[in-house]
């Protein structure tokens, strides 16, 4: 029916029903999978779907993407990465 619907230049509307319920905060997803979200439901490729997510991010509207790995090497040094990207971030402000 979705499809039909989606087909469709024109409908009209016969019955509106409230109800009201509770939904828990959806889950966080990874760069595949909003991907794959922005793919099938909103139709957007790729490119677009990423440019909005930075947008949305920029804007204070998300947090930052999750990605595909949750785990860093024992050695890995978070330093000089806070410090690379504290840099990054001054540089582009001004």
């Amino acid at each position: 029916m979705k499809r039909d619907l989606e087909s469709r230049r024109e409908s009209i509307v016969t019955n509106i029903e409230e109800s009201e319920g509770i939904r828990s905060r959806p889950v966080a997803l990874n760069t595949v999978d909003l991907l794959k979200v922005c793919s099938y439901h909103l139709k957007m490729g790729p490119a677009h779907a990423m440019d909005v997510a930075e947008k949305l991010y920029l804007n204070g509207y998300i947090t930052y993407p999750r990605t595909e790995s949750t785990s860093y090497p024992k050695k890995f040094d978070f330093n000089s990465v806070i410090k690379a990207l504290t840099e990054y971030g001054n540089n582009t402000i001004s």
